[in-house]
């Protein structure tokens, strides 16, 4: 997320100059009474300090230059199409947005119903789906969704999300199957497939990263390092495998991981999720 030099670059329109005594870019939080956040490695980086409620970026650009970002405007927003049950509470498919900001340490979550209309054009809890289309999208649980800034930040995002997201939605919702049952396997249509793979692995794997910590990660890789999943349906139920690891190794001690709620967790797991564990931690 913190791509300081990237966001300095993007909002070059909203830097402002700066007239300070000292030239050292890491020597200046008594001046701008903020406390240093990530030192400038060199003069073509950029150093960040940070307020309680901003970051200071400072750079030198045709002189000294100041950008200063609220934090409540550092989020990410990540797209899936569930086509399992997870218990949320919505009949699948449906489209789940999962917001976090990293700076603040707040996150939310938002679910959509998809369907077709009799035009077969997707909807979203009945409205057209489109990336120039922002669902009334809530978030009642964020303190920094009110601000005029986040609904435009957020519909960038939703249009660059959704866009990469949309080959999924078709397949979730069926559409096209029936004519690609029947075609032959061109490289191209292979090179297609994998890519759709290959997206819905990643964005996957980011939802389990918020689901696990780092040693119950650890752990499960363990517990698949040299299990063998030759069939499709062999990597279903990976609860099992590590319940078995736990069972005669008790690796649970060696990471300090509480066994009990990392079955609750896995348990509760999709089988596009457990596909995006064995993808990133079998060996």
């Amino acid at each position: 997320m913190y791509d300081w030099n990237a966001l300095w670059h993007e909002h070059a329109g909203f830097r402002a100059g700066l007239d300070l005594a000292h030239a050292d870019l890491n020597a200046l939080e008594a001046s701008l009474s903020a406390s240093l956040f990530k030192p400038a490695r060199d003069d073509k980086d950029v150093a960040v300090y940070e307020t309680g409620d901003r970051f200071i970026l400072l750079g030198h650009q045709d002189g000294l230059q100041m950008l200063e970002v609220a934090k409540h405007a550092l989020f990410d927003l990540t797209l899936r199409v569930v086509v399992d049950d997870e218990g949320q509470g919505m009949a699948p498919p449906y489209l789940e947005a999962l917001i976090d900001n990293l700076a603040t340490g707040e996150s939310g979550e938002w679910r959509g119903s998809l369907t077709l209309n009799p035009d077969g054009i997707a909807l979203v809890n009945g409205q057209v789906l489109s990336p120039e289309l922002l669902p009334d999208m809530l978030f009642p649980e964020l303190a920094f969704t009110q601000t005029p800034h986040f609904r435009d930040q957020l519909a960038e995002r939703w249009r660059e999300e959704l866009s990469a997201e949309l080959p999924m939605v078709e397949a979730a919702l069926g559409g096209g199957a029936a004519a690609e049952a029947d075609a032959d396997l061109s490289p191209a249509r292979m090179q297609q497939i994998y890519d759709r793979y290959a997206e819905m692995v990643r964005r996957e794997q980011a939802t389990l990263s918020r689901i696990f910590s780092d040693a119950e990660l650890k752990l499960v890789a363990a517990a698949l390092h040299g299990v063998g999943f030759e069939s499709a349906a062999s990597c279903r139920g990976l609860w099992l495998v590590v319940e078995a690891q736990l069972i005669d190794a008790e690796p649970d001690r060696e990471f300090g991981v509480d066994a009990r709620a990392l079955l609750d967790k896995m348990k509760g797991l999709s089988y596009a999720q457990e596909i995006a564990l064995i993808e990133g931690l079998a060996g």
